[in-house]
């Protein structure tokens, strides 16, 4: 069950990335619902009276938002509101309802604007977040792909787990990684891009398939689309063993210990 939505299950309508700071969400099917606050915290930022104004910027883009400071540090916002429950300075608990999902700010219809960030106010991606706890502490570290396919950032795994990112048979064409410092191979333009670093960006061109990475101070390996897991690689160099792919064979999920 959703973790924002009183009533019943997430569905998203416009993904995290390509500078959307958060995701946008409604309950299935298209449906409205109550806005609830993700997990126990204090309410540090409200802004109320907004009404629709598509082509906002800024602080006025969000409409009638309410901000949450939890009790491990990291944020929570809900933006878009028709009503906002809450004021600044008042505790919440996990499920309290803070408000009513609307259409207020820039949008283009009725729903739910999530974001989370980090104890630095740095936005991550909250999708992972929509149904289960925020991190603890940042010892969790979690990485994501994006699906070609499908069109859309796939959960958040953790390192260090049996877990991997990615979907079997669908080529990757990006990958969001907390901490460490992260590059990949474009298969279309046939170079490596640039490095990212904990998840100030995602490494990759969403839509364009992977087909090499590189991870620094981690151990990784990466699976091919139609064929197996390659071997784990511990270093990153220029030579065959300094990367995780190969090169034209396009890359479906990722794996990191």
């Amino acid at each position: 069950m959703s973790r924002v939505l009183l009533k019943a299950e997430n569905q998203i309508t416009n993904a995290f990335g390509n500078n959307h700071t958060g995701v946008d969400v409604v309950k299935k099917y298209n449906q409205l619902d109550t806005i609830i606050a993700h997990s126990g915290g204090i309410v540090i930022l409200t802004q109320t009276g907004m009404k629709n104004e598509k082509g906002a910027t800024g602080v006025r883009s969000y409409g009638n938002y309410v901000k949450i400071k939890h009790d491990n540090g990291y944020y929570t916002l809900y933006a878009h509101l028709k009503d906002v429950y809450v004021r600044n300075g008042m505790r919440v608990n996990e499920g309290d309802k803070i408000g009513y999902m609307g259409d207020s700010g820039n949008a283009y219809g009725a729903h739910l604007h999530f974001e989370v960030r980090n104890p630095n106010n740095q936005v991550i991606n909250p999708t992972y977040y929509l149904d289960h706890n925020l991190p603890n502490d940042d010892r969790v570290i979690t990485y994501q792909s994006y699906d070609n396919k499908k069109k859309i950032w796939l959960p958040n795994v953790v390192i260090g787990t049996n877990q991997y990112a990615g979907n079997y048979g669908n080529s990757m064409g990006g990958i969001y990684l907390d901490t460490y410092d992260l590059r990949v191979h474009d298969k279309v333009l046939n170079r490596w891009l640039p490095w990212v670093k904990n998840r100030n960006d995602y490494a990759g061109i969403l839509g364009n398939a992977i087909d090499g990475v590189q991870i620094r101070d981690v151990t990784y390996r990466v699976h091919l689309k139609g064929g197996s897991w390659l071997s784990w690689v511990n270093k990153v160099d220029d030579t065959a063993n300094g990367y995780a792919g190969i090169y034209g064979r396009e890359i479906d999920a990722l794996q990191i210990k």
